[in-house]
């Protein structure tokens, strides 16, 4: 059985996801969880803090998933198409989290900066990816790094937004693989 501080943070994920932070108050939070306001402050400071460990969780996850995919010892380009399907099904997985993010970036300073953490890290790792792949031969040596990891990066993001908050398109089971195919013609090595 979860604890009371767990029931607590499960409950104000589906919170905010549904009705943003803004949209969310402590007693509703309370309310779903099964316990008093007061037993809410026994755990945490404010609903502020309890937002932002369900960012840091989340990230935390992300991070330890990111560096997974750098140390497997596969191909510059088979790692760009793990780190493709490996973050789709993350997102599946924690999509909650994800939305509770992207609802609150643009007006909470904390997931603003989350949600910049995410596309950084996701950058990097892409850029780790290409040079290892234009280092091994997978990935074309003439593009540019930097800008193209920036540029799948951003596609990463939108395709998982997208597969989120839809709408439903006619390929949204198979946008993770329509992405694969799109970086094996822009980046891959024949």
């Amino acid at each position: 059985m979860a604890s009371s501080k767990d029931l607590i943070l499960e409950n104000a994920k589906q919170l905010f996801a549904e009705n943003g932070f803004k949209g969310t108050t402590i007693a509703q939070i309370a309310k779903t969880s099964n316990v008093t306001d007061a037993a809410i402050y026994r755990h945490y400071k404010s609903k502020q803090q309890i937002f932002d460990v369900i960012v840091e969780t989340f990230l935390a996850d992300y991070r330890v998933l990111l560096d997974q995919i750098r140390e497997r010892q596969k191909s510059g380009y088979c790692l760009i198409e793990n780190l493709i399907h490996d973050l789709c099904a993350f997102i599946d997985l924690r999509n909650i989290e994800f939305k509770v993010i992207l609802n609150a970036y643009t007006t909470i300073e904390s997931a603003r900066k989350a949600m910049d953490t995410f596309y950084d890290y996701l950058a990097e790792t892409v850029t780790a990816c290409l040079m290892r792949g234009i280092k091994d031969g997978t990935v074309r040596s003439d593009i540019a790094v930097p800008q193209t990891a920036v540029i799948i990066a951003t596609l990463l993001v939108g395709v998982n937004r997208r597969r989120l908050f839809g709408p439903v398109a006619s390929n949204h089971d198979t946008l993770a693989q329509d992405t694969v195919v799109f970086c094996q013609s822009a980046i891959r090595s024949f």
